[in-house]
């Protein structure tokens, strides 16, 4: 094999075309990081990456051989502001596999940034993690609630306790006592003053509004809750059950009554099945918990699916966290105080199916 060299695809001279040509002949299945102008707006467009694209790749000659999705941030740590990135969708050509590339990427990535994360992990490629010095958290917390157990019931598997538990959290459900409105993500007042003390990425105007009102496929909502809660939804439908997704929620404790019962009265309001939310912090999920919220680790008496399109009930019906901080690994794996949701992790991007069902152009 020609000489390699591996480093930022912007540095080396790869256009995001290639890479996302990358991406469709080499991953398993239809994703939106195959077509470019999707992979432009994730990995160029987004604000810290200054028009630059900080995919980390490696290239034989000029054959490209291996990706590394990559999204710069910055990632406030005990307090302290830290170059960061957050990992995605990593593939190694075939040809390629077995000549030590996974380990030199992972070697570029822990020199050039101070913490670095990831979800969705394949066992293959967590032995190289593991090697490299990140830690492994099997299953990041996810919570859902069930609104309408006939609709749910097609893609999940309930057995009897889970059925009554259903029923009795359903019936317990009480009106919405919230105040609420809709607004633009973009005009989220002080996101940080509900992350005080935890550990998280830096969140702005800027990163709001390209993450959110500018996403080029899902239409998200964004509702200021009470007086200091943030919650920002997206609607989805498959065959006979509509449902939503919590993509991001900026709250205090004393907020999630309010927060709770929004959700309740925006669900019944909208007629969905069920809404389900992932998030790292174990603050929040205990208020969902203790109000009825079915556990997707805990509670395996109800299954729900963890994958929507196409839609597949999967065992874990969550994912997983690889985590690295040089220096500062302890802090890091402090993991209740990590805040750290779907729309971090790349865990809401559409697929191919998503694509294909609404007939939505794909380039």
């Amino acid at each position: 094999m020609k000489s390699i060299r591996t480093g930022s695809a912007d540095e080396i001279g790869i256009p995001i075309e290639d890479i996302a040509a990358f991406y469709d002949r080499h991953w398993p299945r239809k994703i939106a990081l195959g077509l470019p102008s999707f992979a432009k707006w994730q990995f160029v467009d987004a604000p810290e990456q200054q028009g630059r694209c900080s995919v980390c790749v490696s290239v034989a000659g000029s054959e490209l051989i291996g990706a590394m999705g990559l999204h710069e941030h910055r990632f406030s740590l005990e307090g302290r502001e830290a170059p960061a990135a957050e990992l995605t969708t990593w593939i190694v050509a075939p040809a390629a596999k077995g000549k030590g590339i996974g380990p030199r990427m992972l070697d570029f990535l822990q020199e050039r940034y101070e913490v670095l994360l990831g979800s969705g992990i394949s066992d293959e490629a967590l032995n190289v993690y593991l090697r490299k010095g990140f830690n492994y958290w099997r299953y990041i917390p996810r919570v859902f609630r069930i609104f309408d157990l006939k609709a749910v019931e097609p893609y999940s598997r309930i057995d009897p306790l889970g059925r009554k538990l259903a029923m009795h959290r359903m019936n317990a459900i009480g009106p919405d006592t919230s105040s609420a409105r809709r607004i633009a993500a973009a005009d989220i007042a002080d996101p940080h003053a509900a992350l005080q003390g935890k550990n998280a990425y830096v969140r702005d105007r800027d990163y709001f509004e390209w993450r959110f009102d500018r996403h080029p496929v899902f239409a998200y909502e964004t509702y200021a809750v009470g007086n200091s809660a943030y919650v920002i939804l997206r609607r989805d439908e498959i065959p006979g059950m509509s449902f939503a997704h919590v993509a991001e929620l900026l709250a205090r404790p004393e907020d999630m009554p309010h927060v709770l019962s929004f959700l309740d009265g925006y669900a019944q309001e909208q007629g969905l099945a069920a809404i389900d939310f992932t998030c790292t912090s174990s603050e929040l999920v205990g208020h969902f918990i203790a109000s009825g919220w079915f556990s997707s680790v805990d509670e395996p008496m109800f299954a729900f699916l963890s994958l929507f399109h196409p839609p597949e009930l999967r065992d874990p019906q969550t994912t997983s966290l690889i985590y690295w901080a040089r220096g500062r690994q302890a802090a890091l794996a402090d993991l209740g105080r990590m805040h750290v949701v779907k729309a971090d992790l790349d865990l809401d991007r559409p697929t191919g199916a998503y694509y294909e069902a609404r007939g939505l152009e794909q380039r």
